[in-house]
């Protein structure tokens, strides 16, 4: 069946359109939806959708959907190409259930649904343990001049970006057992330990990066002052310019984690295919400077309006340092890691 542009346009506005008026009370069902034939492990990319289905049996996507809110420990949104990312630090080598809800809002009121996805251990396994960015601090606005009064107003100092988190370290055993690899991970402060497999054949990735540094907001201008003013029997000033605000400054960036990878002799040959990434987070920028106001015009006669100061940029933050990692081949006791 073929559509001209304007019929496709009127479809999608329609769809849009319908989908705003949907009452919570309209909704029978709320699920995620995915094919279980794609590469499904920890640190997999993959493709998902989640649907609504009102009681008329109309089914709609809600990914983009401003109402509906995507929380997870386990799954991480990917932007808003309906890609996914499993973050999952599982506790159990079996444990193949990432958790998710899904939350519907409309005027107050609200659909809560819990699904899930279940892991198929396929594909390469992709182990994220690098560090939190930083927060970048918020660009402050320009000021204007406050009606009552004749000076400009000065900018706002921009506020700091917060520092990115370091990645902890490590110690990894992997061995092979039947048509999968296990790899046991310690966490060398707390002790706590997580449990991963793999189909044999798939490469290993390591990430322990530290978290970048959030930038630091830019300073706001200075608003400019009134002309100085002739009404009636009162003779008004020009006003001050205001003074534009600091910079905020660059959070530093975080350590890379260390890891030590302990191979059982029954699977060496997993080295080749294991890659390790920890770099130091990269510094936060320096925010710039807001720019001073522009003073009020005097009158013949009137004393020069002041002029306001440019602000002082921020300072970056420092880069964190690199992590390292070492690798060494052990006839170790695996049941001691089930």
């Amino acid at each position: 069946m073929k559509f001209s542009k304007f019929t496709i346009v009127l479809l999608l506005i329609s769809s849009c359109s319908g989908l705003k008026k949907i009452k919570v009370s309209q909704i029978e069902d709320i699920w995620f939806e995915y094919s279980p034939n794609q590469d499904l492990n920890h640190g997999s990319k993959f493709k998902g959708e989640i649907m609504l289905q009102t009681y008329d049996g109309k089914q709609h996507e809600m990914s983009k959907n401003s109402k509906l809110s995507f929380i997870s420990n386990d799954l991480r949104k990917n932007g808003r190409s309906g890609s996914y990312i499993i973050i999952k630090k599982s506790n159990s080598f079996n444990d193949k259930n990432c958790l998710m809800t899904l939350k519907y809002t409309h005027k107050e009121e609200e659909f809560v649904k819990t699904d899930s996805l279940l892991m198929n251990f396929r594909g390469p396994l992709s182990l994220l343990y690098n560090g939190n960015h930083g927060i970048n601090g918020q660009n402050q606005r320009n000021r204007g001049t406050p009606l009552l009064l004749r000076d400009g107003k000065d900018g706002e100092t921009g506020p700091d970006g917060t520092n990115g988190a370091s990645a902890n370290n490590y110690t990894a055993h992997l061995w092979r057992d039947s048509a999968f690899i296990y790899v046991h991970i310690t966490e060398d402060i707390t002790n706590n330990v997580y449990r991963y497999q793999m189909t044999s054949g798939n490469s290993i990735h390591f990430d322990l990066s530290g978290g970048n540094g959030g930038n630091g907001g830019n300073g706001g201008d200075g608003g400019n002052g009134k002309d100085g003013q002739i009404k009636g029997d009162k003779i008004k000033r020009p006003g001050d310019a205001g003074n534009g605000g600091n910079g905020g400054n660059g959070g530093n960036g975080g350590n890379g984690g260390n890891l030590k990878i302990i191979l059982h002799s029954n699977c060496s040959d997993v080295q080749t295919l294991i890659s390790f990434e920890a770099k130091g987070g990269y510094a936060g920028k320096a925010g710039t400077a807001g720019e001073s106001g522009e003073p009020g015009t005097p009158l013949s006669g009137q004393q020069a309006a002041r002029q306001g100061w440019n602000g002082n940029p921020g300072q970056g933050g420092y880069k964190g340092y690199d992590g390292d990692y070492t690798m060494s081949i052990q006839d170790f006791n695996f049941s001691d890691y089930d």
